[in-house]
């Protein structure tokens, strides 16, 4: 999925899956960014100062992001995701295009970043 990603950018890569799947192995993290399991462990223990995560081991185990104290992480849709969305618009029906302005309101990027 993601070889040759920056530090930085596989922590946010894992992040957003974090978020996106709820909760994920070590084991996947690591087949997902082909990094071994040691600098899973390294970037998990990082990320876990910066957002609540559960880490659970055993057979059902993993790591999961709290939702006691998870605020949610706001992730934009990207420029060919919204345009490809306005242009469906008046491809669509009336409801389906009122369900896809709200979506492109709740996802596209704030115009004041």
């Amino acid at each position: 999925m993601s070889k040759g990603l920056l530090a930085f950018d596989r922590r946010m890569e894992m992040l957003f899956a974090l978020t996106y799947y709820r909760k994920l192995t070590r084991r996947e993290l690591s087949e997902m960014f082909s990094v071994s399991d040691d600098v899973i462990d390294r970037d998990i223990i990082l990320l876990n100062k910066y957002i609540p995560l559960v880490i659970k081991r055993g057979r059902y185990g993993g790591i999961i992001v709290s939702e006691e104290n998870y605020n949610g992480i706001k992730t934009y849709l990207n420029k060919e995701e919204e345009q490809l969305l306005r242009k469906y618009i008046s491809m669509s029906e009336e409801n389906e295009q009122i369900i896809i302005k709200r979506i492109i309101h709740k996802f596209a990027v704030p115009k004041s970043l």
